[in-house]
């Protein structure tokens, strides 16, 4: 499971007063830019509007991000990918989707925390694969975090890889490791069969905003636009835009009044969504139409100055 602070520049150390999340590799199977589906919100358990679920065992992940004081962190971008049921990667080929995965899992998706600093997440418990732990994947910061638990896989059998002598998770220290193996329990309800957790990520460095070299905000209000031929309306906003900065748009969460959901748009109002992000090349104002009306009156525009974070999702 990953998360990453993409729309922020790192500068700064705080005085440790909570632990810190360890940092890890981002492994092999960080998904490609162009590889990602337009439905990369929080519910990687429902895949566009598909009436299968993913298989597995349905978890929802809450938490906050928070400095080392135990303040929240507004704007950070949450990052969540693991593997599926069996064990497979949605994008592990490197040319694209992997054929091997669960089709109706997203196997990746984000979400952009508000005032509280909060995330959620509705996903299933990552299967398993030769050499490592059960485990999921913060800059890109990135972390991983694990099951804390007796590995088993899908059989019932004791698998060969636990917590202790996992490669990857020897790397930090008993109580770094102790700060991301997670701890899941039954729904209240008891009767769906799901799990939740949560897990507070502890960021060692301060998150810094950049200044968007022009005056206002990035708070736009969407205007409603009826398109000939379309079965339902368009909501255009218009966005004065830099060379090389990187825009994306974020409306209502998924599941709470928590922070924002990311939403596809498109450059045409006759075109259906076909992007999660538009990276300008001149000076100059774009409109953008979204399919999502803004239930708030207002979308959330969040950007990337120039090179950060190029190539990723």
């Amino acid at each position: 499971m990953a998360l990453a602070s993409a729309g922020f520049t790192l500068s700064g150390y705080l005085a440790e007063a909570l632990t810190a999340t360890p940092g890890f590799t981002q492994g092999p199977y960080y998904p490609l830019a162009d590889d990602i589906p337009l439905d990369k919100d929080n519910d990687l358990v429902r895949l566009d509007d598909r009436l299968t679920l993913v298989a597995g065992e349905i978890t929802t992940l809450t938490g906050r991000v928070l400095n080392t004081a135990g303040e929240p962190v507004r704007g950070a971008l949450v990052e969540l990918w693991h593997a599926d049921r069996e064990g497979d990667y949605a994008y592990s080929t490197g040319v694209g989707p992997n054929p091997s995965h669960d089709s109706n899992f997203a196997g990746f998706g984000q979400f952009l925390t508000g005032s509280s600093g909060a995330f959620k997440f509705r996903t299933i418990k990552a299967g398993l694969y030769p050499g490592r732990t059960r485990h999921g994947q913060l800059r890109r910061v990135t972390t991983q975090t694990g099951w804390n638990e007796e590995t088993r896989d899908l059989q019932g059998q004791r698998w060969q890889t636990q917590n202790s002598n996992d490669g990857v998770f020897r790397s930090v220290s008993s109580t770094q490791l102790a700060s991301v193996l997670l701890n899941f329990t039954p729904v209240a309800n008891g009767l769906t069969g799901e799990t939740q957790g949560s897990w507070d990520y502890v960021t060692g460095v301060t998150p810094v905003e950049p200044n968007y070299p022009a005056a206002g905000g990035l708070s736009l209000a969407g205007r409603r636009v009826r398109v000939a031929g379309q079965s339902a309306d368009r909501y255009e906003i218009t966005l004065q835009t830099y060379p090389g900065y990187t825009y994306e748009v974020y409306g209502n969460p998924t599941f709470a009044d928590l922070g924002w959901r990311v939403l596809p748009f498109s450059l045409s109002a006759e075109t259906a969504p076909d992007r999660n992000k538009y990276t300008a090349t001149t000076e100059g104002v774009v409109k953008l139409y979204l399919r999502d009306a803004a239930e708030r009156g207002f979308y959330r525009v969040s950007f990337r100055v120039p090179g950060a974070n190029a190539g990723t999702p």
